[in-house]
């Protein structure tokens, strides 16, 4: 599945190491997070849909398990050229199973590598909504705080797969102090603590999924939708003491993409959604 929530982020924040960062990858946590999206259009229709979400994540820096909920909200959906008679989509799920491996080689080289298997879908969770996706990393540092990241990613999924090489830059990447950068794609901010235990940020995310339709679907019967979208953010990190931590993001999704296949993985058509503004918040407890 083309899942690029396969994050760069995680990934070279864990290459540049710290004495005690295998301690903190084997300390389990929690995570509760919502987020909206506030109603769009579809290029050149009147109909519009408003969306939310619910996720919740249970892991350490080894892997872990996260499950997530998305709702959907029409509007005039009868104007859209994809309607059937009925709701095109009230809601979907993910079922995401992921592990990680890291491995320092000398001061300056390490390697990092994740593996995760995923099912995106509306009601029916048959095999064709099942994918993988493997990713190697390879991290070399230079200097104490600046970090250079080559790798490659491949996602599989019955409907279409990927391989890209991925290559990143980081800055201070796990510093608790001044200021902070992660540059790569699909993940990227700048970020900066004004005091101890606490981190504003700015930056993009690109995220694109699969999804398998329902049997009955009131898009395409037994079909897949793909959906990709580009989103620039605003938003803060506070640190507690006891181990919780609270997430909150603005965010504005200024490129959207939906692209429509049918039960035999055939492209039948593409849409664009006019762009919109969101909102996260993300709790975390770490045991």
């Amino acid at each position: 599945m083309r899942l690029f929530f396969l994050l760069l982020l995680p990934l070279l924040m864990l290459a540049q190491e710290q004495p005690s960062i295998l301690e903190k990858m084997a300390r389990p946590q929690v995570s509760l997070q919502s987020a909206w999206l506030s109603p769009a259009a579809f290029k050149g229709y009147n109909g519009t849909v408003r969306t939310s979400k619910q996720s919740l994540r249970i892991s350490n820096g080894f892997g872990g398990i996260a499950l997530s909920r998305w709702y959907f909200h029409w509007n005039d959906e009868q104007s859209l050229p994809f309607y059937r008679g009925k709701t095109p989509i009230k809601n979907m799920q993910r079922i995401k199973l992921f592990g990680n491996y890291y491995h320092r080689f000398n001061d300056r080289w390490a390697m990092i590598a994740m593996l995760n298997v995923n099912a995106t879908y509306e009601q029916e969770l048959y095999g064709d909504a099942v994918g993988a996706g493997v990713m190697a990393f390879f991290s070399y540092r230079v200097g104490a705080d600046h970090a250079i990241q080559m790798g490659a990613f491949v996602n599989y999924h019955p409907v279409t797969t990927l391989a890209l090489p991925a290559i990143g830059y980081s800055y201070r990447a796990r510093a608790d102090d001044g200021f902070q950068m992660v540059l790569g794609f699909p993940r990227a901010y700048i970020g900066y603590h004004p005091a101890r235990g606490y981190l504003v940020r700015a930056g993009f995310v690109y995220s694109q999924a699969v999804i398998r339709l329902a049997n009955d679907s009131g898009i395409a019967p037994a079909g897949y939708i793909e959906a990709a979208d580009y989103q620039a953010s605003f938003g803060v990190r506070i640190q507690f003491d006891g181990g919780w931590e609270l997430n909150t993001d603005l965010f504005y999704a200024f490129s959207r993409e939906m692209q429509l296949y049918d039960s035999g993985a055939h492209k039948t058509d593409a849409y664009r959604i006019e762009p919109t503004a969101g909102a996260m918040l993300r709790l975390t407890y770490a045991f």
